[in-house]
């Protein structure tokens, strides 16, 4: 049996990514969108992606998204033909909530389908998203899911927030990698984030050569780099 190529791709520059970069704070930035940065860096990486593709058969490429708005920006800058194309050519696309980064920040609090589809009004599959599709403890579920409520309660209690994520993670990467493998696609694109990427592939068992010449666990990327793996079998 065929196995599965997969190109990663970690979204472009962030607010947020830039604002770090700048202080070396947390922001408090809630489901930050790409800086123009970020935008000209998924155009840019578009060139990258077809000659990937390319080197297996261009047709037949299913996309994969996280819901959080830096990663669908970067879809949407990486393969605007796929991301904007109407639903009847039936193009394949789908955003999946697993694919969200590790809590780590403030950004990676999402958003509602309802607040996505006032940035991406075509994109209607966002609808089967939860309401609430990232990590919340259950001290603070009943908080309004969109506004500054939950913001605010990240900044008084991060570790609450980071160690409810941690606490469901390895679950969320295992029913990920039973999607991956059930998707009749045999090619996939999926545009993430550097954490998420880093142990999703780790636990899939790939290395990286390290600038001292060692391997390290995991293929943890730069903004916009796309890396492949070419006929991967999920055991």
């Amino acid at each position: 049996m065929a196995g599965k190529t997969i190109i990663f791709v970690r979204h472009g520059e962030s607010e947020y990514n830039k604002a770090m970069r700048a202080t070396g704070q947390d922001p408090f930035l809630r489901d930050a969108p790409l800086t123009e940065t970020g935008r000209a860096q998924a155009e840019e990486a578009q060139g990258v992606l077809r000659k990937l593709q390319e080197e297996v058969g261009s047709d037949g490429w299913l996309l994969l998204s996280s819901p959080l708005q830096r990663a669908l920006d970067t879809a949407a800058g990486l393969w605007p033909s796929r991301f904007f194309a109407p639903a009847e050519r039936l193009e394949r696309l789908e955003v999946w909530p697993e694919l969200r980064e590790v809590i780590t920040g403030c950004d990676d609090l999402g958003s509602t389908p309802q607040r996505l589809l006032e940035k991406y009004p075509h994109l209607q599959q966002l609808n089967l998203l939860p309401e609430v599709w990232w990590t919340v403890p259950a001290a603070y579920q009943n908080l309004p899911a969109d506004g500054d409520a939950m913001k605010d309660a990240y900044k008084d209690d991060e570790d609450a927030f980071e160690d409810a994520d941690e606490a469901v993670f390895d679950s969320r990467v295992a029913l990920l990698i039973e999607k991956l493998a059930a998707v009749p696609e045999s090619k996939i694109v999926v545009v993430a984030h550097c954490d998420l990427i880093g142990k999703l592939t780790k636990k899939m068992g790939l290395k990286e050569k390290t600038t001292s010449g060692g391997f390290r666990k995991g293929w943890w990327l730069s903004n916009c780099e796309c890396r492949m793996l070419r006929d991967f079998h999920f055991s």
